[in-house]
Parts: C-alpha cells; structure tokens; sequence
C-alpha cells in the first residue's frame, strides 16, 4: 500500500511538473529583437540616446510564486545596456536592465511588458500589455522622420495612482511597431525621441 501510494505521489507531481503553457506563433510576433540590436534616437530638440540590445533569453517561469511545480509559462526576454535617466557630475553611466518580454501568465494569456528606462525617459507602466487586446486593434501607419512604420500600435502609460505623471522623465505615450519594435516615445510638454537607425 506504501508503494502504491508513493507511486501515485510520484506520478503527481511529474505531472504538475510537465504542464506547460507555450507562446503561440502569433504571440512571438511582437518579438522583433534578435538580441544584438543598436537602437539609436535623436529628440526633435536635436539629442541623441543609444540603447543597446544584448540578448534574447526564453526561460520558464511558475507565475505562481508560492508553488516550484505545476503550471510553467514560456517567458522571452531581452536585456538591454541603457543610459541612466539619472545624471551624476555630468557624465554618462550606463546600466544594464530588461528591456522588453514577451510572457505567458496563468490563465494562459499572452503579455507584454516594456521597460524603457533610458536619458531622462522612464515608461511608467504599471501593469502589464494583454496581447489579446492589442490584438484585437489595427495598427496604424506611422511616418518618422526616417521611415514609414504600417504596423505600428500606442501604447499609453497607465499611472494609476497619480504619483509618475509629475515626474520630469515621464514617458507618455510608446509606438510599438510589430517589425521593428520600439520607433517613439512621447513625453510632456511635446518632447519626443525618434528612432534613427
């Protein structure tokens, strides 16, 4: 009886262990780093910022902490160096940090999460982008001052608490373009970052 119930414990858990929620092929559209990207922007106040893509990384993650078996969701991350948005005695430091990720969450859905941190810039994004939703929308046609974008999706900072929008590196508004990933950032006061090459 001991073994059998060993067994049944055993087969449990090499089950919970094996449940697997994958990202669709529709999901890893919205994925266009291949993790050795340059992104350069120029402000249309005539500054210029690099961020550097370093790697792409697909993990398994459990979304429920509390719990190292059972559900596992399929993650794509990509790592970045950027400037810090805070300067110091005037010179440049640069910090390495997610950049953007792809993730599967319990329930199965696919979610976006971008973290622009960059040369007083920060995307204030709470939660995390539903892809279903975004999905569900038509992109737009978008013209910079480079290149016309036809796949390009806003995406609007959420600050619910009311607490970020103050702050002077608040980002507004991202344009998300599905080929190209991030081409602008909007912050106040009409100042916005392009990208260039």
């Amino acid at each position: 009886m001991k073994k059998l119930l060993f067994f049944i414990f055993l087969t449990l858990i090499e089950m919970s262990c094996s449940q697997k929620s994958c990202l669709s092929t529709v999901d890893y559209e919205w994925m266009p780093y291949k993790g050795n990207e340059r992104l350069e922007f120029v402000s249309n106040s005539g500054n210029t910022d690099t961020i550097f893509i370093l790697k792409k990384d697909t993990i398994w993650s459990y979304p429920d902490a509390q719990s190292p078996v059972g559900l596992q969701c399929e993650v794509v991350r990509v790592f970045c160096r950027h400037t810090d948005s805070v300067v110091q005695d005037k010179s440049i430091r640069y910090l390495e940090n997610d950049f953007c990720s792809i993730r599967k969450n319990k329930n199965n859905h696919a979610v976006l999460s971008i973290s622009l941190l960059t040369k007083n810039a920060t995307f204030y994004q709470i939660g995390l982008i539903d892809l279903d939703s975004l999905n569900k929308q038509s992109p737009i046609i978008f013209k910079t001052k480079q290149k016309q974008y036809n796949d390009v999706y806003i995406i609007n900072s959420k600050d619910y608490a009311g607490s970020f929008h103050e702050r002077a590196d608040f980002v507004t508004k991202l344009y998300w373009s599905k080929s190209k990933g991030l081409v602008r950032y909007d912050k106040k006061n009409k100042i916005y970052w392009e990208l260039i090459n």
